[in-house]
């Protein structure tokens, strides 16, 4: 026979709705045990791209090199 759960999963699927809507971490404690439900990191968290002038750049050799950077992202968000 297996053991009953400490949390229901209606319950965590509730944690989780409130977690991911609020961007907050939503906690419990069940018999001395916390159980916790965190969001997704959001988007903001991941590198964004930045736009480059060619003021930015302190020679052609730096300028080269971000342009073929910036070309091989681009080919591998189109493969």
């Amino acid at each position: 026979m297996t053991a009953a759960a400490l949390v229901r999963r209606s319950d965590l699927k509730r944690m989780a709705e409130i977690a991911k809507a609020e961007g907050v971490r939503v906690e419990i404690e069940v018999d001395g045990k916390i159980i916790r439900v965190s969001p997704d990191i959001p988007e903001n968290h991941k590198q964004q791209r930045v736009d480059m002038k060619p003021e930015d750049f302190t020679s052609l050799a730096d300028w080269q090199a971000w342009r073929d950077q910036e070309r091989a992202r681009e080919a591998q968000r189109h493969s």
